[in-house]
């Protein structure tokens, strides 16, 4: 495993329905790229991924993409990383509550 993330994802307006289903297989087979999925809201698309060296490489070559309107990163971070200024005080709670 390498390091992990999300990507959400926007197409441009001008990208028909035919096109996206495209999209969305090329990205599949994109090296670094464990799954796509369509979604509804904000963005179109989260891609999750799985890169061997850095996540930014991937999120690069998909924002070049000419139907990449935006791209946002979401980095997975284990708990310990998130909180690091108090890892010693998580791990007691962890220890005493059976985790």
């Amino acid at each position: 495993m390498g390091l992990r993330a999300y990507l959400l994802v926007t197409a441009c307006d001008e990208v028909e329905q035919g096109e996206f289903v495209k999209i969305l297989r090329d990205l599949e087979e994109m090296p670094g790229v464990d799954f796509v999925d369509p979604v509804i809201g904000n963005t179109d698309m989260v891609i999750m991924i799985d890169a061997p060296v850095t996540v930014q490489d991937v999120a690069n070559k998909v924002a070049a993409k000419k139907w990449c309107k935006e791209l946002q990163v979401l980095r997975i971070v284990s708990m310990f990383e998130r909180h690091h200024t108090s890892k010693k005080e998580l791990l007691t709670a962890m220890v005493h509550s059976g985790v």
